[in-house]
């Protein structure tokens, strides 16, 4: 039951993701640096997670800028990492960790996974703001729309 619900809410992020995506790319000419690195960061720390979840060590930090046409790339191999651990573990496993600070942690996985989805909605949220006071066109992410 629990690994459906996340199933479930990380193709609503997946597919969020990817309209955030396609609409800073067709706006790449006007967007801010802040849009840009709000996106490269919400994409940086999915993938970072990841990394945890599996006990690597991730490649990049996670305010390490990409380039937009990245973005597409790396969102499916997030969400597809994602899904495999969620098809291979018996959720509920205890997950030691450094953080960006060098700090060690021991966090359950359950407790992870819920920080990227919520981690990810809070920083599409600050892009939204910003996208809105530059006049520019956002798309609507909001869960119970998807729906």
């Amino acid at each position: 039951m629990i690994k459906a619900f996340f199933q479930d809410k990380f193709e609503y992020d997946f597919n969020a993701n990817m309209q955030w995506f396609e609409c800073i790319e067709d706006q790449e000419d006007e967007i801010s640096d802040f849009t840009n690195k709000s996106m490269s960061h919400i994409v940086n720390v999915h993938y970072i997670w990841n990394c945890r979840l599996r006990g690597i060590k991730p490649e990049s930090g996670d305010w390490d800028l990409l380039p937009i046409h990245y973005f597409q790339r790396f969102i499916q191999q997030n969400y597809q990492e994602t899904l495999d651990y969620l098809e291979k573990i018996e959720l509920g496993e205890k997950i030691n960790y450094h953080s960006s600070e060098d700090i060690k942690f021991t966090k359950k996985d359950i407790d992870i996974l819920y920080h990227i989805l919520n981690h990810s909605n809070y920083h599409r949220a600050q892009i939204v703001m910003d996208l809105k006071k530059l006049g520019l066109k956002t798309p609507s992410f909001n869960f119970i729309t998807y729906r």
